[in-house]
């Protein structure tokens, strides 16, 4: 699978200064441009914004950009992205219970 975000390079003392998850600051960097600053958008995003950075780091995760997080929280300052990363095939099959119709 081929990330579908760009993954810019990112200093970890920004993420570690905003309190913030390295694959969220990646995320963040990634959607900002020229009308909207990483700084703007972790202080203000948008709901837009906001799942553009979750779509993205659930991208990253999934790419082995970064490991997913066991809770599936991924902090963003005071906030969290809660990512729900579906169950392995071995996960489903001890979860899965049979229907007795």
């Amino acid at each position: 699978m081929t990330s579908q975000f760009t993954t810019p390079r990112v200093s970890p003392e920004w993420a570690t200064s905003h309190e913030t998850h390295p694959a969220v600051a990646m995320a963040i960097h990634a959607i900002s441009d020229a009308t909207r600053s990483p700084e703007a958008i972790w202080e203000a995003p948008t709901a837009t914004e906001w799942d553009h950075v979750a779509m993205a780091v659930e991208n990253y995760t999934l790419n082995g950009i970064f490991n997913a997080e066991e809770d599936g929280r991924y902090p963003w300052g005071g906030e969290c992205i809660i990512i729900n990363t579906p169950m392995t095939d071995a996960e489903y099959s001890e979860n899965r219970v049979e229907d007795d119709a």
